[in-house]
């Protein structure tokens, strides 16, 4: 009878768990609208609120991509990184053994979650900041906001090349420049100076002789 009656207990389980974790979002949220208007949260924040239901043994001797992967799916929607760090951090994984210091723990994670995204990835970054499964997003859908990424990239990459040119041009001396705005003289020669003389009459007048 109680092999029959498991797997509707399992499934019953986890639906309380993910209904356990709803309520714990809300709360969150409110905790932080709260703060927001400077005023004291509503609710006080737990370890499980923060981790969603995690083990306190559940990632030790796991993988990071792993541990990571367990954790979403288990909370079935994406997190930033510092929910996923938070998680880990209760669940025993040991950071010692992937030699991350702890105040450098949460960047370390979330270059190591950037590095397995892509088509052949198992995260997705979202432009929030969260990491997703990349198997919970349509994989057509996935390959055009990659595209549209790249032409963003290369947008910007431009936008950076013409400020470091603009900003090269007005570094150079106050001589070189003046010397560039200012067009160079172009001196008469000497045959247009002759040419361009006034005529001067050149008789020598003849002295009146005197009685």
């Amino acid at each position: 009878m109680a092999d029959e009656l498991g797997p509707a207990v399992a499934a019953l389980q986890r639906k309380l768990d993910e209904q356990l974790q709803s309520v714990a979002d809300t709360k969150r949220t409110i905790n932080m609208l709260l703060r927001m208007s400077d005023m004291p949260p509503m609710f006080p924040e737990t370890e499980n609120e923060h981790s969603g239901s995690v083990r306190s043994d559940q990632f030790y001797g796991k993988g990071v991509a792993t541990s990571a992967a367990e954790y979403l799916t288990m909370r079935k929607q994406a997190c930033q990184p510092d929910e996923i760090l938070h998680a880990l951090v209760t669940g025993g994984f040991d950071f010692d053994v992937v030699g991350w210091q702890e105040g450098d723990r949460l960047r370390s994670l979330a270059i190591s979650l950037a590095k397995n995204t892509g088509a052949a990835g198992k995260f997705h970054r979202l432009k929030n900041g969260a990491f997703g499964l990349r198997s919970w997003y349509d994989e057509e859908f996935l390959k055009k906001a990659a595209s549209g990424a790249a032409e963003v990239h290369a947008r910007k990459a431009k936008k950076k090349r013409a400020r470091a040119k603009a900003a090269k041009a007005s570094k150079r001396s106050p001589a070189q420049s003046e010397a560039n705005a200012k067009p160079e003289l172009v001196k008469p020669k000497a045959s247009q100076k002759v040419k361009n003389r006034p005529v001067v009459d050149q008789a020598v007048p003849v002295e009146e002789k005197t009685a």
